[in-house]
């Protein structure tokens, strides 16, 4: 009994623990709301929400985190010290002796040069033409030479051989370098000749009477070899010209260029010249000539984009004519200012005296009349300003404007009883002249190079009725081209208009000169280092202008030739 009863006693604590057993619970509510759910219409679905609470939460105690650090060792002594000892350890290797020796460069040999240079040609107007050169050959310490030169021409546009002229130069020239200094000189003579062929139109020249003008000269200059912080040149020259008439004059020539380099943006230049001129004719012996210029200038930099010169031009002459001093004092100042890469804006504010003589006029007219009037002009005062700089590596360029005036400047007028000479005029007042010009340039390598310039030029006389035998405009073109090292072609074009003159075969009334184009080209054929053959054409548009009044070019001008240097 006692077994049945404690084992009922024991079943009645497992039915009463599984009474509060959660378990229990949540089956009998499943299965009672079950029950509710079936016995509704089963087509209808009812909203039901659960909601299930977890309150209980899981609490862990904090970890203790305490780490000490490992106390350090006591060093303990140690016993013996120790001692060490250097000892220094001698040993000798044996030399190396590579087997394989470095290659060595061939040395390039040097580029054959020809001291010796002729070219030689013939063409219409019975025009033979010579040059030469002799020169020696690769030398450090001098350099010799002699120089040849005819171009003549056996008729012309007027009269046939009452318009020849022709031109002849002869040249012996030398260099001794050292290596601090380089002393030369030149001894020449020269003669250019022509006929005073000018007449008024519908008149025969019967027999045109011929000038030439022949000059003997010498020189000798001496300079520094190398450029150092002080360079100097100081040259001398004396010269002999001499007409086919009565006409004579000496002139001598001392020139002086030095500069001194303070730094890379100071420096100091001093230049000097002086000139002796002697003039004698039949019916006129007038005293000596003498113009001494002295030119000191101080060039430095402010700024990195700005360059300054400032000096001054001092200046002891003694032509005159009754309207001015025998001595003068000009500033001289220069500056450029870079506005950009490849842009610079310059400026200039000078004044200076133009040396006129035989010598000079010569040049710029063959057919001057005897005894023409001598006197230097007085530049008092030349402003002059403009834009140059680069477009690109290949094109260049410059434009700008001068402003001067000009006291005692001189003309040119045909003489009133023969038309054929020319009379030289001077202006006494003050002469306001204006140039506007242009300039562009392109060069590629040695293939292309084209230069291109115009001027246009504006005179106000005093005396003077007009700025006579001066253009009002110029222009210039000047091309090479390189078509495969073997063929060079050259083509040049010039022109003028705008000069004025008095007519003498109409009562002196004033004129315009006709315009004036001249185109010229020449072409070279390369045969081979040495040899070249070329044909060249003046005057290709067979223009009959004039460059002076009464006086015509010659018209289509032909020349075949060849050159050789050896």
């Amino acid at each position: 009994m006692k077994g049945r009863v404690g084992h009922r006693y024991q079943s009645i604590e497992k039915i009463a623990a599984f009474a509060v057993d959660p378990r229990l619970w949540a089956f009998l509510l499943v299965v009672f709301h079950w029950g509710i759910v079936s016995a509704q219409d089963p087509g209808e679905i009812q909203k039901v929400e659960y909601e299930i609470i977890k309150a209980r939460e899981i609490t862990l105690p904090q970890a203790s985190r305490n780490f000490e650090k490992v106390p350090p060792r006591v060093a303990e002594p140690i016993k013996p010290e120790i001692v060490y000892q250097f000892k220094t350890v001698a040993f000798n290797t044996p030399d190396y002796n590579p087997s394989v020796r470095p290659m060595k460069l061939k040395a390039e040999p040097i580029s054959k040069i020809y001291g010796n240079y002729l070219s030689a040609g013939f063409g219409n107007f019975m025009s033979p033409y010579f040059e030469g050169y002799a020169t020696n050959k690769r030398n450090k310490n001098k350099a010799l030479g002699v120089k040849l030169f005819h171009r003549s021409f056996g008729s012309g546009p007027v009269g046939e051989g009452n318009s020849a002229s022709g031109n002849t130069e002869i040249k012996a020239f030398g260099k001794a370098m050292t290596n601090r200094l380089s002393a030369g000189g030149f001894l020449s003579f020269e003669s250019r000749d022509a006929r005073f062929y000018g007449s008024v139109p519908n008149t025969l020249v019967a027999d045109a009477r011929h000038q030439a003008y022949t000059v003997l000269s010498m020189g000798a200059d001496l300079a520094n070899a190398k450029k150092s912080d002080f360079n100097f040149e100081l040259a001398a020259g004396f010269s002999h010209l001499r007409d086919r008439f009565t006409t004579s004059e000496n002139e001598l020539k001392l020139h002086l260029a030095s500069s001194y380099r303070i730094n890379d943006s100071k420096a100091i230049s001093v230049d000097a010249d002086y000139f002796l001129m002697n003039r004698k004719t039949e019916t006129l012996a007038g005293p000596a000539r003498h113009i001494m210029k002295i030119k000191p200038t101080y060039r430095f930099s402010p700024s990195e984009k700005l360059s300054l010169a400032v000096g001054f031009n001092a200046a002891i002459q003694n032509d005159t004519l009754g309207n001015g001093q025998s001595f003068r004092f000009y500033p001289n100042v220069d500056a450029t200012y870079e506005l950009a890469a490849g842009a610079q804006v310059f400026g200039a504010f000078t004044g200076d005296i133009d040396r006129v003589s035989v010598h000079t006029l010569s040049l710029e007219n063959i057919w001057l009349n005897q005894n023409v009037g001598l006197t230097n002009a007085n530049r008092t005062i030349e402003v002059t300003g403009g834009l140059k700089g680069k477009i690109s590596d290949k094109i260049a360029y410059r434009t700008g404007f001068a402003m001067a005036n000009i006291r005692n400047m001189h003309f040119f007028q045909n003489n009133f009883n023969d038309p054929s000479k020319f009379e030289v005029v001077y202006d006494r007042g003050n002469v306001k002249r204006t140039n506007i010009f242009a300039e562009l340039g392109y060069g590629y390598a040695e293939t292309v190079k084209l230069v291109f310039r115009g001027d246009y030029f504006a005179y106000s006389t005093d005396e003077v009725a007009e700025a006579f035998h001066r253009p009002t405009y110029w222009l210039s073109f000047n091309s090479t081209f390189n078509v495969y090292n073997k063929l060079v072609l050259d083509i040049d074009m010039l022109g003028q208009g705008g000069m004025k003159a008095l007519a003498v075969d109409a009562g002196l009334p004033l004129v315009t000169v006709p315009a004036a184009l001249d185109v010229n080209a020449k072409a070279t054929y390369l045969v081979s280092r040495q040899f070249s053959v070329f044909a060249s054409s003046n005057n290709i548009l067979n223009s009959n202008y004039q460059m002076y009044l009464y006086y015509p070019v010659r018209g289509f001008q032909a020349m075949v030739g060849a050159s050789l240097s050896f």
